[in-house]
């Protein structure tokens, strides 16, 4: 067993007063004008060459980790400092741009799917990327496992730094942006299966705020923004009205963000005017057609203000606009909205109220960047304050808006049973083999689903007629409606045992049904879908995805050869299909 060291029962937060050779410890010093002067650990914690990283844990059980060994959790700023190395300009440590290969990150996964991973198969052990490393000498603090930091951030005890092995490049550098978007994780007590840690030292107590403050000072320098213009606005039906551009609503000049959502509030009120409603801003974006992008239904690079490394003045996109002729719905900055996200699972320990958040930001990419949300909660604490959260502000009584109108549909056909009528063909009810109360069929790859479908007489749903068939005529975000219910369908297991849950028989869950009958199109299995290019996606999400992520318009690509016992599929039928499924079982004359 270890000895203890003789200063390890003085620490607290810090050591003081207590001299180490960091070097012997595997610790580098680094010596800041801002940040101070502390030690940090070369590897992630166990901080031992050849060993794997600590991996799926919180906050609190990295604090105790790092004080059983006499260091802490360091914060934010400390590890920014690590990472980047004295100079400025080094965004990924070891350089300006990011190398592929030099760090564990940015890698396949087969599913396309991450959050239901257990991370030890594609973690890397200490020392074996050496050319993922700071100026200074410290390894691997890019990818492999984000890192718990000690940080303030919107009222937060901490985030995570770096990215994990599958974070994409533009995510997984050194600024620490990604973990501070207005719709990241909000509960640092909640152990998270990516997450590890590394441990600092110092003799000075830590500022575990001033990162938050040097990222807020660039927006609390935009008091002298242009005044605002209330005549350049849209009509939206009724009495509604909505701004063309960002607050203050001039083109050319930036955004106005970091305000809290009070705060914007009140500058919407002295115009006479309020903040948009969720229903407001997203058919400003969309239009009546409900388009997922302003421009249409498919995602176009550099249209908007989106997936860059700096922001732009508002209308900089000039093909950034809405059908309704509003500019930089997505991409350009964060937008708040009026309406309140009443989650208590995602508010976590932070206690605020959360209100939602729309478009994403200028640094965010397109399944953040979008007219409706494709995945989880977009909401923020209200007296936060976000560098890319701004506003845009309506007027008029929200109710004279008209009803949301519905989609125009090709009439349903007829259908055999169990298979439910949808628009233009018909859908198994319920997961493959489509029987009520059974086990439905997991394990099988694109191909073998395929199969399976052809030898009832059927085909493998498509991704449209599997989007359909949730969303409805009326657009829904879940096959149930527009708001969640984490108890509706077997969807959202939380913890460790996310990885050992199982998928129920079909309809276990009477409330997960869509109105026109079609069971268990959110969590319990992911399924198969055959996209429009032809390769396979998966929709739907599991019993082991987290909360929120199983919408109707979510989606990611598998490799064809992909299985799992998470993973099942339905079938669909074109008219011709059923026709002859209804001759053959004598529910139709022939």
């Amino acid at each position: 067993m270890a000895r203890p060291h003789p200063c390890a029962a003085l620490l607290v937060l810090a050591l003081a007063g207590c001299e180490r050779d960091t070097a012997a410890e595997g610790m580098v010093t680094i010596d800041d004008p801002v940040v101070g002067r502390y030690a940090i650990d070369r590897y992630e914690h166990p901080n031992t060459v050849g060993q794997l990283p600590t991996a799926y844990v919180g906050l609190e059980q990295a604090q105790q980790a790092c004080a059983a060994d006499g260091k802490r959790v360091c914060t934010a700023a400390e590890w920014r400092r690590a990472c980047q190395g004295p100079a400025p300009g080094l965004r990924y440590g070891y350089g300006p741009s990011y190398e592929h290969g030099r760090c564990n990150s940015n890698a396949a996964e087969p599913t396309g799917i991450t959050s239901r991973n257990d991370p030890t198969p594609f973690l890397a052990a200490a020392g074996a990327n050496p050319d993922c490393v700071s100026p200074e000498g410290v390894q691997d603090m890019l990818g492999n496992v984000e890192e718990w930091v000690l940080d303030d951030w919107a009222g937060m005890a901490g985030v995570v730094e770096g990215g994990a092995w599958y974070t994409m490049e533009h995510y997984a550098d050194c600024s620490g942006r990604y973990s501070r978007e207005p719709d990241f994780r909000l509960d640092p007590a909640q152990p998270v299966f990516s997450a590890g840690f590394r441990c600092c030292r110092s003799d000075a107590e830590p500022d575990p705020g001033l990162d938050a403050r040097q990222r807020l000072a660039p927006a609390q320098d935009q008091a002298a923004t242009p005044p605002y213009d209330p005549a350049s606005e849209l009509p939206l039906g009724g009495e509604v009205h909505i701004d063309r551009y960002e607050y203050p609503n001039r083109p050319g000049v930036d955004a106005r963000v970091g305000v809290s959502w009070q705060e914007a509030g009140e500058l919407c009120d002295e115009a006479g005017k309020r903040l948009c409603t969720v229903r407001e801003w997203e058919l400003a974006c969309g239009g009546p057609q409900g388009w997922p992008y302003p421009y249409g239904q498919r995602y176009e690079t550099d249209r908007c203000d989106a997936l860059h490394s700096d922001p732009s003045p508002t209308a900089s996109y000039p093909d950034c606009v809405s059908p309704t002729g509003a500019v930089d719905m997505v991409g350009g900055v964060w937008e708040w909205t009026a309406d309140e996200l009443d989650l208590p699972e995602r508010r976590g320990s932070v206690g605020a109220t959360l209100r939602e958040v729309r478009g994403g930001s200028w640094y965010l990419d397109e399944l953040k960047g979008r007219c409706r949300p494709a995945e989880g909660y977009p909401g923020a604490p209200d007296l936060g304050r976000y560098p890319d959260v701004g506003f845009r502000c309506c007027r008029g009584a929200t109710d004279s808006l008209p009803a949301k109108g519905l989609r125009a549909l090709a009439p349903a056909p007829a259908c055999p049973l169990p298979l439910a009528p949808q628009p233009g063909f018909c859908i198994d009810s319920f997961e493959h083999p489509g029987i009520p109360g059974e086990q439905p069929t997991a394990g099988l790859d694109l191909g073998q689903a395929q199969a399976a479908c052809t030898g009832r007489g059927l085909h493998l749903c498509s991704a449209e007629e599997w989007e359909l068939a949730c969303s409805g005529a009326e657009q829904r975000r879940w096959p149930y409606g527009d708001r969640y219910d984490p108890t509706t369908c077997n969807f959202g297991v939380a913890g460790r045992d996310r990885n050992d849950g199982v998928a129920l028989p079909s309809g276990s869950k009477p409330g997960c049904i869509t109105p026109e009958g079609v069971f268990d199109l959110s969590g319990n299995l992911w399924e198969w879908t055959l996209g429009p290019d032809g390769r396979g996606q998966i929709r739907g999400g599991g019993w082991n995805m987290n909360s929120g992520l199983g919408q109707c318009n979510f989606y990611t690509e598998g490799a064809a050869g992909h299985s799992g016992r998470d993973l099942g599929f339905r079938c669909c039928a074109s008219p011709d299909e059923a026709r002859a499924l209804l001759r053959a079982s004598a529910q139709e004359p022939g």
